[in-house]
């Protein structure tokens, strides 16, 4: 893995299509006209992967209670499961309707094109897979929909589309916003594995209903929105058309978004019949939550933990920089196998020891040099601490300060000597 919010990018042709549409149960109402702005707002061009960029420099965890998202009580919890591999349990939760291989051949193509890409992007997926396919289960859904962070983002939490989108359910600003998904300076709910998973698949279940049953619609209007879904639909029913989505008159890129996924599942369901080995991933819960008091910095988290900041970045992606927000309580995801030990050692941290950075108040005629210069640090650690773009900064705002720690500088000359 590269340096963090540096991502790499593993791309095969026209793998990740933009999606941008989230919602929550609790944040819909049942209204036309808010319908009809979220269609307008989810539905935007399909762009070239090559142009896709990663986001910010630190993420960290999920603003949001536990108890948001516990299991529902009386459904099976897939926890007591023994610990198998996970695409053996996803087989038996697909339930698309059957389709024709040749249909979607030129899909399948790209990925089998591109087996080692194709095995890499599934395994990125190990943190959030059973996280994800708990949830669809859990609401009676296709397990297919456990790959379609697969075809938004590549399963890559930092994603950002140059339209906006964001997170591996790439979700747009303005719908996150209308939607309940909350953005600030601290965090970002569209990057929250487990918020954004919530929204996606709330609202795939809504489309669902609204479009009778039919996933093929759902997931068109999940891309392309529902209002330009429903009057393609009207269009074909005047003209005396199907009104399936195979013969819609959808945009190109809604019309591949499906049949890539479906590509997907054939694959998985069969991957010796295109010699793809797929990545031996365990039916095992990846991650815990555990409880936080006020701010605590992520490279501290890591430190705790005993795990690498790369790895506690990829389970908390939500916040926008890293440090927990002020004033309230958090979450924090971490690897369940160091969860207890976490815990105990967060309880026995002193305040005063839980952040390391330094905040600075930006004082007019200041520039990054001169900050840098200041606290011993570079201009580029300070950018990528604080999501910064270019040299453009605004007296008045804060900036975080990297502070390098005795154990950071020998991490830094061990990597230096390794090189």
């Amino acid at each position: 893995m590269s340096l963090p919010g540096k991502t790499k990018w593993l791309w095969m042709p026209g793998l990740a299509m933009l999606v941008s549409a989230s919602v929550t149960s609790k944040f819909i109402q049942s209204n036309t006209d808010l319908t009809d702005q979220i269609d307008q707002w989810q539905s935007h061009p399909a762009l070239s992967t090559a142009v896709y960029k990663s986001c910010c420099a630190y993420r960290l965890p999920v603003n949001s209670t536990p108890a948001d998202f516990q299991l529902t009580p009386g459904k099976p919890d897939a926890d007591s499961l023994p610990a198998a591999d996970i695409w053996t349990r996803m087989r038996t939760g697909f339930d698309f309707p059957a389709v024709d291989p040749d249909a979607v051949r030129t899909y399948i193509d790209e990925y089998v094109k591109h087996p080692h890409l194709f095995t890499q992007i599934l395994q990125r997926g190990e943190p959030y897979l059973f996280h994800i396919l708990n949830r669809i289960e859990q609401d009676g859904m296709p397990a297919e929909l456990a790959l379609l962070p697969v075809v938004e983002s590549a399963f890559d939490p930092f994603a950002t589309s140059p339209a906006g989108a964001a997170g591996i359910w790439q979700f747009m600003p303005e719908t996150a916003v209308y939607l309940g998904l909350n953005q600030d300076w601290w965090y970002d709910g569209r990057r929250d594995v487990i918020a954004s998973t919530e929204a996606a698949l709330d609202y795939l279940g809504k489309l669902h209903k609204r479009f009778n049953g039919d996933w093929y619609l759902a997931l068109a209007a999940y891309n392309a929105g529902g209002t330009r879904v429903q009057r393609a639909i009207r269009h074909n029913r005047n003209t005396g058309k199907p009104v399936d989505f195979w013969h819609l008159a959808l945009p190109a890129e809604t019309r591949s978004y499906i049949p890539r996924l479906i590509a997907l599942r054939t694959i998985i369901e069969n991957p010796q019949d295109y010699n793809i080995s797929l990545p031996h991933l365990l039916d095992n819960r990846y991650f815990s939550t555990v409880n936080i008091q006020g701010q605590l910095e992520l490279k501290v988290a890591a430190r705790l933990s005993g795990i690498s900041l790369n790895e506690l970045q990829r389970l908390n992606p939500g916040y926008g920089l890293s440090i927990t927000p002020p004033g309230r309580s958090h979450t924090l995801l971490v690897p369940s196998t160091v969860a207890d030990i976490f815990r105990t050692r967060i309880a026995q941290l002193p305040q005063d020891q839980r952040i390391e950075s330094i905040r600075h108040r930006i004082r007019p005629g200041e520039n990054l040099s001169t900050i840098a210069q200041q606290y011993r640090t570079t201009v580029p650690d300070i950018s990528k601490a604080n999501r910064l773009k270019g040299s453009k900064i605004i007296a008045g705002n804060l900036l975080i300060i990297p502070v390098v720690t005795h154990e950071d500088s020998i991490a830094a000359n061990s990597r230096t000597t390794l090189m």
